[in-house]
């Protein structure tokens, strides 16, 4: 399976100073090399071209990053005051990153420590497993 295409970003959340985008996972979050397609901020700079910034590196200030294969919420600063504000939150760890990981396995592919590593799940849990 590929990544989205460059037309499907979808917005969770837009103000005056934050843009909050789905993240599509296998997506890299920015390129210099443009030949690598399809990235976030080429996403970013086709929905929204009179946000780019041309005095940023990439035409975007990403508050925080995430990797290639994960997916999620993702948070761009739409001017300094903005971008300031969210370094200052992430640097004095205000903000809380949670991920959610599905597992998916039938009962003949778990191991009895895998049972009791993860929390989540219980053996009455019926086949196929889903833990986080």
């Amino acid at each position: 399976m590929e990544a989205g295409p460059v037309e499907s970003l979808s917005v969770v959340y837009q103000s005056q100073d934050f843009l909050v985008v789905n993240k599509h996972w296998d997506l890299r979050i920015d390129s210099r090399m443009w030949r690598e397609t399809p990235t976030l901020q080429k996403q970013l700079r086709l929905r929204f071209p009179e946000l780019a910034d041309p005095d940023t590196y990439y035409g975007f200030r990403f508050c925080h990053q995430l990797d290639f294969s994960t997916s999620g919420a993702l948070c761009v600063a739409l001017n300094k005051a903005a971008a300031g504000s969210a370094y200052k939150c992430f640097k004095e760890r205000r903000v809380t990153k949670a991920y959610l990981a599905l597992a998916v396995r039938t009962q003949s592919q778990v191991s009895p420590s895998w049972w009791s590593w993860n929390m989540g799940c219980t053996r009455a849990t019926p086949s196929p497993k889903c833990c986080c």
